[in-house]
């Protein structure tokens, strides 16, 4: 669709396979304000994948302390979208941020935008569909468990060594 992807992910390898499946760069934003060495500052690593304009849309799921960093490297008028909080705490974000930078902070609740547009919902599928019929999305599954080995599926998420997405089958 034209975008310049930069993924964010907690290890090397991660980002190396983003790279791999399509993303342009990558940054690995460890587990807290520095990078694993303790070297370079989180927004710092941000800033410098963004580029000198910054980021027209960020996307994230990870909220906590990533958040603030992550905003403040979005492009004039970028757009931020708060999906989720994976990383734990609900992140507090000076709103002078969005003053500076001018930018809309957009708040993703699929389950009810998908309740209250039930027919641009079905649009969405349809759409997202023939993108993965076309093999312009191309999702990665990284390991599949059985129904019954379903609590070793959730765990293998929460150590963080998921490369892609983990799937739960049933016969």
């Amino acid at each position: 669709m034209g975008a310049r992807v930069v993924a964010g992910c907690s290890t090397q390898e991660k980002v190396d396979l983003a790279i791999a499946r399509g993303a342009d760069a990558g940054v690995v934003y460890g587990r807290g304000p520095f990078d694993r060495d303790g070297q370079k500052a989180l927004g710092a690593l941000f800033k410098e994948a963004g580029g000198a304009d910054g980021y027209d849309v960020i996307y994230d799921a990870i909220g906590d302390a990533y958040a603030e960093p992550a905003l403040r490297s979005i492009a004039w008028e970028g757009r931020y979208l708060v999906v989720g909080f994976a990383a734990g705490e609900i992140p507090k974000i000076p709103l002078n941020l969005a003053l500076l930078k001018g930018c809309d902070i957009v708040g993703v609740f699929w389950g009810a935008w998908t309740a209250k547009n039930p027919d641009k919902f079905q649009q969405s599928i349809k759409d997202l569909l023939a993108l993965y019929a076309d093999g312009k999305v191309k999702p990665y599954v990284s390991e599949h468990f059985p129904l019954s080995k379903g609590a070793d599926a959730i765990a293998h998420l929460g150590s963080r060594k998921a490369m892609g997405k983990v799937v739960v089958t049933v016969d």
